[in-house]
This record gives structure tokens, sequence and C-alpha cells, in this order.
């Protein structure tokens, strides 16, 4: 059975749905299965990005469901080494995933160097202008580097993706994000399955009758934040889409939110130049 999925409205009109499917770090036969699974199950929103080397067969699994284009939305990312060359990043993306325009396009990280930031994200605005996006976003941007989209472009991005999960949440930046209305996007969301044995959430699941990875992921949602958790797994894609039949509670939402430990688990976007 499909699972009917929530969306989230942006800043700029146009709707995301409330989950995606991500998918870095696979490759070949199991990463276009693993599209084709998620689509499946009701998944319409698909991440990408060129870095992860994959998007090809992305696009052959997007093409095979028979699902309408219109229907599923296709987010890539700018990796930094191609900051000076984005018409031609984004063609290759266009061409792999075999369509005609980006859902959405990010800034993939903020990388150490302001000048290319800034004259990259000129680019990919005026690539929009020429119909091949519709939202422009970033990905693990800090408020300061926001601040300045907006000083020299005239507004706030649109989307800004960045590693959350209940061990590191990114409260601070969610929050300025929530203020200037930029959906946060969160990658990790599962931190890898580090939830797995906790009592906490054990308890949680058990009293609504689902998995621990359905209550990280629907704690995600409450707090208005677009999960991406990926899998190989058929039962697993399926068992991850399974999150719009309950809520949890503030007491609920209250306990996940004292798991913090302020520690993060993947890159650093202060030190880290792609």
């Amino acid at each position: 059975m499909k699972t009917e999925q929530k969306t989230w409205k942006l800043r700029d009109g146009y709707e995301i749905p409330a989950l995606g499917f991500g998918n870095y770090n696979s490759f070949g036969e199991e990463e276009e299965n693993a599209v084709g699974n998620a689509l499946e199950a009701g998944y319409r929103y698909i991440d990408s990005a060129s870095c992860y080397q994959n998007e090809a067969e992305v696009g052959r699994a997007v093409k095979k469901s028979g699902v309408p284009r219109e229907e599923i939305y296709l987010l890539s990312k700018l990796w930094p080494s191609d900051y000076e060359k984005a018409e031609e990043a984004l063609q290759k993306t266009l061409r792999g995933l075999q369509a005609e325009y980006l859902d959405a396009y990010l800034l993939h990280w903020p990388g150490t160097e302001e000048s290319r930031r800034l004259n990259a994200y000129e680019q990919v605005l005026k690539l929009k202008e020429r119909g091949w996006i519709r939202s422009v976003g970033v990905s693990n941007f800090q408020p300061d580097q926001m601040e300045k989209l907006k000083e020299v472009f005239g507004d706030y991005p649109v989307l800004n993706q960045m590693e959350c999960h209940p061990s590191f949440q990114q409260k601070e930046i969610s929050d300025y994000c929530k203020a200037r209305g930029i959906q946060v996007i969160d990658y990790r969301p599962l931190n890898r399955g580090a939830y797995r044995e906790n009592p906490e959430v054990i308890r949680i699941a058990e009293r609504h009758g689902k998995t621990i990875s359905q209550v990280v992921l629907r704690w995600h949602v409450e707090k208005c934040q677009i999960p991406i958790p990926k899998s190989s797994n058929r039962d697993r894609i399926r068992e991850n889409s399974e999150i719009f039949d309950f809520a949890l509670s503030a007491d609920e939402i209250r306990i996940i939110d004292e798991m913090e430990t302020g520690i993060r688990a993947g890159s650093d976007p202060f030190t880290y130049n792609g």
C-alpha cells in the first residue's frame, strides 16, 4: 500500500513533500532498485547530489517508475569544486536525472571562501531565471552566511539542508531558519541507527505500535523539518514512509529533545571545503 504524504509550502510558493528519500553512498542496481521502491512506497521527494555519483541511476529509476515527472520533487546540489562552472554542473545533473528542470538546487557546502560562495549563488539564481530551477537553497550554511546572501541578493535561500537528529539538533540554526521562512531539511535523520537501543524511544515506539525509526522520523516532522532517510532494503524503505498516521505527544517530543548531545556526526561546515 502506498503511503500518502503531507507537504510543506515554501516561501516562494512551491510545495515540497514532508519526507524525502536520501541517496548518498548507493550505486548501480542497488541504487536504482532503492529509488524505484521508494517511489512505489509513496515517496515523492528524491534527494540527489552531483557528488553522490549516482544521478544516472536515480534518473533511470524515475523514468521506469511510471510516476509523472510533475508529481516528483527532484532536488540536487552543486559541489564546491564546481562553483565556477554552475551551468555546466547543472546540465550534467539534468542529463543524469533525465529531467528538464530541478524542483530545487542547493549549494552543497558553504566552503571557506566567501567570494566563491557568493559567485556560485549568483550563477544559480541566473539559472533559475532561465527556468532550469524552481527553488534555490543551500546546505550546511550558518546564519551569518545566509544573512550575507540576503544582504547581497536581497532575499534568503528558500531551503537549508543540514545534519539533524536527536543527538545533534542544531536548534539555534533551525529557529533562525524558521523565523525567516527558510525550510529546514534534515540529513542523517536516524543517525545511522544510533537510537535502536534507547529505552525511552523504545517505550514511545511500543506505545504507538511503531518502530524506533518511525518514531524518530515522526519527531522530525513534528518539528516541521523534512527528514531524508536512506535505505536499500525494500521493507525498511516502506516502513520509513509510514509516519503520517500517528503523532507524538508534547511529552514524547520533549523526551526526544532531551537526547541532545551537541556532537556532530558528519563534517564540520566551519572547516570543510568540499
